[in-house]
């Protein structure tokens, strides 16, 4: 076997498996572990999915209603804006939830920590690298989504969680965060077992804008193509 090719970039190692590259790597993981520290990784599973439908069950912003309720609770998305720059972009997203009774909290104390509404940033880096945004009661977190492609029909997936602490209780309860985030790749795992991805769409829905940003570049990559996206 020959050895791979790593490329040393801060506190990253990363290699194109051997693959000539068709895009640069990202730089935007040191420039949070420069302002983050490291919490932990989680959600390290392959899923039974191609590439294409992984990125856009992950870009469909109306997706958290149904896949995610049951943690989240999530009743509504009110999105504000999308901003396309080619390989990159950004999506900005409101998600009032509905609350947990008392009961429910005594006996799930965990779910104290989720904001009544979850406001949403999603840092995109396409094609491989999802990051999300957060504001948590004792902090900032940002949860980064990985995709590597293992077969045709097989995409591998992992989480990188780093957080910003306003409070010295949010670095205790960092385990509690890399849980949260293992459900939403398990639930997202779940649901994409059980799709048809031969189904043709026959009705467009609101907030589909990052689906068609997939679409776009995955048709394209790696050059980028119009329409522009903005919005």
């Amino acid at each position: 076997m020959q050895p791979l090719e790593l490329i040393i970039q801060g506190d990253f190692i990363w290699s194109y498996g051997g693959y000539e590259p068709k895009i640069p790597i990202p730089t935007v993981l040191n420039e949070i572990a420069n302002s983050y520290y490291f919490v932990g990784h989680t959600g390290d599973r392959s899923v039974k999915t191609d590439l294409l439908n992984m990125l856009l069950n992950m870009h469909d912003y109306n997706h958290q209603n149904g896949t995610h309720r049951d943690l989240f609770r999530i009743t509504e998305v009110e999105f504000h804006q999308f901003i396309d720059n080619g390989h990159q972009s950004h999506a900005f997203y409101d998600m009032p939830t509905a609350p947990y009774s008392l009961a429910e909290k005594l006996s799930k104390p965990d779910v104290m920590l989720l904001p009544r509404i979850i406001k949403a940033h999603l840092e995109n880096h396409f094609p491989s690298l999802v990051i999300f945004h957060g504001e948590m009661p004792f902090g900032k977190a940002a949860q980064c989504h990985f995709f590597v492609p293992e077969a045709e029909n097989c995409t591998r997936t992992y989480v990188l969680l780093f957080g910003q602490a306003k409070h010295p209780v949010f670095k205790l309860l960092g385990g509690t965060y890399l849980k949260f985030g293992k459900v939403v790749v398990d639930q997202d795992a779940d649901i994409l077992g059980k799709i048809y991805p031969d189904a043709p769409q026959k009705i467009k829905l609101n907030n589909e804008v990052g689906m068609d940003w997939v679409r776009r570049n995955f048709a394209s990559f790696p050059n980028v193509t119009a329409p522009h996206l903005s919005k």
